[in-house]
């Protein structure tokens, strides 16, 4: 009878492993809102068939907005009046978005026959430190489809495949269900907000085209700002290292914009100066922001420093500016594109 307990722990590993397979159920790899920074990334797949859908682009120029959380405001709402008619604007950035993310929606659109007149490309000299893991947290793990990592498998260093690895083995690596958010939602009768058509968060991204105005902020405290810069610093900035990997992606993005006869600008976002000043410390403007310049200049793109160009100081955090300085920022990358004002 003792003997029979020797199977046990098999026995549970066994029902385990059966258990993980259900989140690679159709409705947990596309349907399965969270919240937070998943909720994005899920949106973004919505959005793709939206775009797909909608009929109206054979009357309107179509602008493609790509980036982390600092792109989030870009949308026809931030466009000059001038354009509000002519024009439309889908924006598939994401949270903590490495630039590859851009390439990977960028690259299933124009597969998709859909052609824009122009793109804006947030990047964000954080996306390109390696060692931090933002590749695979969150882009590979919430964003890539198997094709695209089929694909681009040879230029994943050996932690992200590893990754990969282990979500094939145990598919809730990939989920992450959050079991405290469960629970929470479990008691208070709101198991609803896993859908889409219940989730606040996902909602709003629904109002428009999978923009995020939130960030608004009329004036500045600058207490707050220089300690949220600090604070930040310390994560981002702390032992910053700069990789290859997004230099590759990037370069792909640019090449595939130009194959395409796609006019496109590479943006530098402005922060809050005590968060900037961590970039210069790192001398970035001397080392990384030259590289990229060079990549936008080798195939025609416009690389576009908001820090210098932007006149505009008001701030959501030390992270984020207020989304009334894009108005001034989508005005002055229009006025380049329509030649009214070239950039230097």
């Amino acid at each position: 009878m003792k003997k029979k307990y020797i199977y046990l722990p098999l026995i549970f590993l066994i029902v385990l492993f059966f258990a993980d397979k259900i989140f690679l159920l159709d409705f947990f790899q596309t349907s399965f809102y969270q919240e937070g920074n998943p909720v994005y990334y899920t949106q973004r797949r919505h959005l793709f068939e939206k775009l797909q859908k909608d009929g109206s682009l054979k009357d309107k120029n179509l602008l493609l907005a790509f980036g982390d959380s600092r792109a989030y405001p870009y949308s026809i709402k931030t466009l000059p009046g001038s354009f509000a008619n002519d024009w439309a604007v889908y924006n598939f950035s994401g949270p903590q978005a490495v630039p590859a993310y851009g390439f990977y929606w960028f690259r299933k659109i124009i597969e998709a026959g859909i052609k824009p007149k122009a793109v804006f490309y947030v990047i964000s000299p954080e996306g390109f430190d390696d060692s931090k893991g933002l590749f695979y947290e969150p882009f590979l793990r919430l964003g890539a489809d198997e094709e695209f990592k089929n694909t681009y498998w040879e230029n994943f260093s050996f932690l992200d495949k590893l990754e990969i690895w282990k979500e094939k083995f145990f598919s809730i690596r990939k989920i992450k269900p959050g079991f405290k958010l469960f629970w929470s939602r479990l008691t208070g009768g709101r198991l609803k907000l896993y859908r889409a058509d219940q989730n606040h968060e996902n909602l709003i991204l629904e109002l428009g085209n999978g923009e995020q105005l939130a960030y608004a902020s009329a004036s500045n405290n600058p207490k707050k700002l220089e300690k949220d810069a600090l604070r930040l610093k310390s994560i981002y900035l702390s032992g910053f290292t700069m990789g290859e990997t997004e230099f590759f992606f990037v370069e792909e993005f640019l090449k595939l914009a130009e194959k395409e006869g796609i006019k496109a600008y590479l943006i530098w976002p402005k922060v809050y100066p005590g968060y900037r000043e961590g970039y210069y410390e790192l001398g970035l403007e001397k080392s990384w922001w030259p590289r990229v310049r060079e990549l936008a200049f080798k195939y025609g793109a416009t690389a576009a420093d908001m820090n210098t160009l932007s006149s505009c100081d008001l701030y959501y955090d030390g992270s984020h500016q207020s989304v009334l300085c894009i108005l001034e920022q989508s005005e002055i990358l229009m006025n380049d594109f329509t030649g009214k004002k070239k950039l230097p």
